[in-house]
């Protein structure tokens, strides 16, 4: 939802530790390649972004950005609208696969870290807490995103239309192959957005707001033929948003809202090289929502439920993939096409949450404010996979061939988590001095744990005048428990293996699914301390954060394919974020808001994840795998001890300017963002006499990244590659071309990476070097409010 606003003064948030509010003009006039809420959090310095989300080859992706907050994993943030969580716990390894190396015998489907994804013109505010994050809010190690939806206006009908376009001729692309056949090399892409809202009342205490919201992508590919011709063929994303919301104040006490969403996004891909692939990775998700506010004598009763229905599934074209290859047959007579079948996971959730907000309570020499409420979740996930089959046939130079024929069945599996979660937070003062002790107990009945979070912040008004606030905190967050390990993740399958001697050996498929008894649940401890304030009409903040996390989830594969998840996960993060910002209001030059930060920060990690499938009982050439520990630039070191690979960027400075010039009439939103270069982690192959021990690779001038230690055990060996850095500055132009008390045109011109920065977003592949950051692109766009 767009809001047309008058001339008035621009404010920002007064800047609090460890929390960030993004909302109104500063919202809705961002500069955003995808409209999403995690992109709105750009302007934050201590919120890392992956070092590949904008790259050069994938253009005309619109899926949420990956983030990262005080050092936790994208899946490890906790995401909620309106108080209530849309994290995805079951799949979200991230929409970012292109399906040639998808398994037909996985039973999961790639997704993303939200299960719904709103379009942030229908928010009215994104906050986002990275640091004394009170104790109302729980399942997370990272941080914490809370966007609040719009509300419907009840002044008079309003309504707002929008256009907005952009594609690859008007985008500095680099490195790209105008021939591409896979959706990580976009060198073509036409997006378009469109949106259109209205709103009012409806009767002297209720309004209503209606709105639609799309975000399509067109991304044209080559396709190759078996018979090695070529074809033009496109993929497609969509994001759509149908969302409407009425709004009852029957009392000035007494506010109730509800709301729907039905929120579909789709992605329509296939395999390369292999027609009759096609598939398309759907989320359907819709969600109804409540919530009632209550002003009583004593104090704020506040309640909210929500039932929504979401999942990321796979809709293929085909569930039968065939094979035909080898030296004994001409490249003209190889055979690959087809696909791996259905896959369906859909998720029923039903959230109940109530809050209570006491009047502020004096006594002799304190005030005391006190919080506490009850949050409640069932989530039931029925999983279904198609039947699939897989023929293979190799033909050696010598004719003797080998058919494989694998069988996948079909599959189901259903589960229902319960949770609940309870706090208690108390805010007492005495004078300039502020203590707010608080309390989390939450509990799940997959896991059985209860897991009691203790909350501590103390802040200290030194003057009295807001000048100096000096802030402290020590506090514990415990993560959600990911369901993607309560689930099993390979089906069975049987394999027929004739060969062309008329021998046929008959073969079913190993248990690889997860054992994962007895987790305990990941959690962070936080130490922090900083001081912020306001002088001579500048707001400032300074804050240090240390943070552990702990029993992270790690997958590990161990000897006779036992696959289990276990707590061996850790990291630690270290960081320290200045921000100042400052609002003037000139006769002449119009209204402005200036906000610089940066956040210096280091991040030591396990450098596993859920889903890593690390095979700790591997032998090579005889040689045991040592897991725990890696060479690393030619030492020895703990494998926690590793530098994060990605989301790690030592230095991040942003700035951000909000302009409004000709009374309101011109407006400028621009977000500038500085990244350091930074440590990627590279394999370290060298041959075994440039090694301590040398490496398991069978000739000693063979290179390997596998070295040996003392004691005849095998390391991971790696080294330092470069992620270079730069600056990134997006600018937002809105200009009003025909301006009436009942009706406004509007001319939008967004312009990303102004300065066309060409920084590399990853670590080169072997000596291919062409994944850099996206260059200047131009968005055109017309909106008409009435």
């Amino acid at each position: 939802m767009l809001y047309h606003l008058g001339a008035v003064k621009i404010t920002g948030e007064k800047i609090q530790a460890g929390k960030a509010t993004i909302k109104g003009v500063e919202l809705h006039s961002l500069p955003s390649h995808t409209d999403t809420i995690p992109e709105a959090l750009k302007g934050r310095p201590n919120v890392q972004f992956s070092n590949e989300e904008t790259s050069s080859l994938t253009g005309g992706e619109i899926r949420p950005p990956r983030v990262s907050i005080a050092g936790g994993k994208p899946y490890e943030n906790n995401f909620l609208i309106d108080g209530m969580s849309v994290s995805n716990t079951l799949n979200p390894n991230g929409l970012d696969e292109d399906g040639d190396d998808v398994s037909p015998g996985q039973l999961d489907v790639n997704g993303a870290d939200q299960t719904i994804f709103y379009d942030s013109s229908l928010l009215d505010s994104v906050t986002v807490y990275s640091s004394n994050v009170p104790a109302k809010f729980g399942n997370f190690v990272g941080g914490v995103v809370d966007a609040t939806l719009m509300d419907p206006r009840m002044d008079r009908w309003h309504a707002v239309f929008l256009g907005k376009h952009t594609r690859s001729e008007w985008s500095d692309l680099r490195s790209v192959d105008d021939d591409s056949q896979t959706a990580a090399d976009q060198p073509r892409f036409r997006t378009n957005s469109l949106k259109a809202s209205a709103d009012g009342p409806i009767s002297g205490n209720a309004a209503l707001l209606i709105a639609a919201t799309q975000k399509r992508s067109v991304i044209p590919l080559e396709l190759k033929e078996n018979d090695g011709t070529f074809s033009d063929k496109d993929q497609y994303r969509s994001n759509e948003n149908f969302f409407t919301k009425l709004l009852l104040v029957p009392t000035d006490d007494l506010k109730l809202t509800l709301d729907a969403t039905y929120a579909p996004y789709a992605e329509e891909r296939w395999k390369p090289l292999y027609p009759d692939s096609d598939w398309a990775i759907e989320n359907d998700a819709w969600r109804l929502g409540g919530s009632a506010k209550y002003v009583m004598g004593w104090g704020l009763l506040t309640s909210k439920a929500v039932y929504a229905q979401n999942g990321f599934s796979r809709d293929s074209s085909n569930n039968f993939r065939e094979q035909i290859f080898g030296s004994g047959i001409p490249d003209s007579e190889e055979v690959k096409r087809g696909g791996l079948g259905d896959a369906t996971a859909t998720n029923r959730n039903l959230d109940f949450g109530l809050g209570v907000e006491l009047q502020e309570l004096k006594t002799d020499f304190l005030s005391w404010r006190i919080s506490t409420g009850l949050d409640m979740s069932n989530v039931t996930t029925d999983m279904w996979n198609e039947a699939a089959r897989i023929e293979n046939r190799n033909v050696p130079s010598d004719g003797k061939w080998t058919q494989t024929d694998a069988d996948y069945h079909e599959y189901s599996q259903s589960k229902t988590l319960n949770t609940v979660g309870y706090y208690v937070q108390t805010e007492a003062q005495w004078d300039r001095f502020t203590l707010t002790p608080g309390v989390r107990i939450d509990h799940d009945d997959f896991s059985r744990n209860t897991d009691a979070a203790p909350r501590l912040k103390a802040e200290l008004d030194t003057m009295g005048d807001g000048a100096l606030r000096l802030v402290a905190g020590a506090n514990r967050y415990y993560g959600a428990q990911l369901r993607a390990f309560a689930f099993d993740r390979a089906r069975p399958f049987f394999v027929r293996m004739e060969k062309w001697d008329g021998s046929v050996k008959l073969m079913e498929g190993d248990d690889k699914n997860y054992q994962a008894e007895g987790l305990d649940t990941p959690y962070s401890d936080e130490l922090m301390g900083g001081a912020l304030g306001e002088v001579l009409g500048f707001e400032y903040g300074l804050e240090l954060v240390h943070r552990d996390h702990k029993d992270k989830l790690i997958s590990k594969t161990r000897k006779d394919d036992l696959y289990e998840m276990t707590n061996d996960g850790e990291s630690t993060y270290d960081g320290i974020t200045l921000t100042i910002a400052r609002s003037i209001e000139t006769e002449r030059f119009g209204m402005h808001t200036f906000t610089f930060g940066a956040t210096q920060s280091r991040t030591k990690t396990f450098n596993g994840a859920y889903d890593s499938e690390i095979d700790v009982g591997d032998i090579a050439n005889g040689h045991e795998y040592n897991y725990d520990k890696v060479y690393y630039d030619g030492q020895i070191i703990d494998r926690s001890d590793m530098p994060a690979e990605d989301f790690n960027a030592p230095l991040v400075a942003t700035f951000s300017w909000l302009g409004s010039f000709h009374d309101d009439s011109f407006r400028v939103n621009c977000v500038s963002r500085w990244r350091d270069s930074t440590t990627g982690l590279r394999a370290d192959s060298r041959p075994a006499d440039e090694t301590p021990y040398g490496t398991t690779a069978t000739k000693p001038t063979t290179e390997s990244s596998q070295w040996l230690n003392a004691e005849s055990e095998c390391h991971n060996a790696y080294k330092k590659g470069v992620i270079s850095g730069g600056l990134v500055t997006d600018f937002g132009f809105e200009y009003d071309a025909l301006k009436d008390d009942l009706y406004t045109v509007s001319l939008l011109l967004d312009v990303a990476n102004v300065f066309s920065s060409n920084g590399h977003s990853g670590i080169p592949k072997a000596t291919l070097d062409r994944e850099q950051e996206r260059g200047r692109t131009f968005y055109a766009g017309l909106r008409c409010e009435f």
